[in-house]
């Protein structure tokens, strides 16, 4: 009976060196990067935005990521400017707060196009830099390898190198300029 109990008492050690062993080696593994695209803006917004993320530090639920990408307007008629188009470089930083619950500040500087302008007629080459203030949340699954982010938030356009005249409405009449907006995104990423 004691031999029993002795072999127990030492499996059961031997399965807990094991079990922490193999804890240790997942949270090892654990990968700080991942790739991540916007799947809803080419089809509502037509817009595309990809980033490459990289997880610069964690403690306990605390977290930071770097995010570097590209974003891009897709050719499109707005009735109040003309045919717009935008080509830039993504960049921002993002801070979890608890499991995926994050703050996303995010930027984009790049070459704003705005062809046969809706009262000027001109073309428009423009240095542009929007800003972004997102919350949201991160909900991994598949091993944590796949993950799905929903984020809302508020964007700005806060630097333009060649202004446009932008209108209030079709009728042309009021000219209001650049103004915040309300954007909300849906991201699929892959973590590797």
């Amino acid at each position: 009976m004691k031999k029993t109990k002795l072999t127990v008492i030492t499996m059961l050690a031997l399965l807990s060196t094991i079990s922490t062993s193999l804890f240790a080696q997942t949270e090892q593994k654990q990968t700080k990067y991942a790739i991540e695209t916007d799947i809803l803006w080419p089809f509502l917004v037509q817009s595309t935005r990809t980033h490459f993320t990289i997880k610069l530090w964690e403690k306990g639920n605390l977290r930071g990521d770097v995010c570097v990408g590209f974003s891009n307007d897709f050719p499109e008629d707005r009735v109040t400017e003309g045919r717009f188009a935008d080509y830039s470089i993504a960049s921002g930083y993002r801070q979890y707060f608890w499991k995926g619950l994050h703050l996303e500040y995010s930027q984009t500087t790049g070459m704003g196009v705005l062809q046969n302008h809706v009262t000027t007629g001109k073309d428009y080459y423009s240095f542009d830099w929007l800003v972004t203030g997102y919350i949201g949340y991160k909900f991994e699954f598949a091993k944590k390898k796949l993950y799905i982010l929903p984020q809302f938030g508020v964007a700005g356009v806060i630097y333009k190198s060649n202004p446009w005249p932008i209108y209030e409405d079709e009728t042309l009449t009021k000219e209001v300029g650049e103004s915040p907006f309300m954007l909300g995104s849906l991201r699929f990423g892959y973590n590797f």
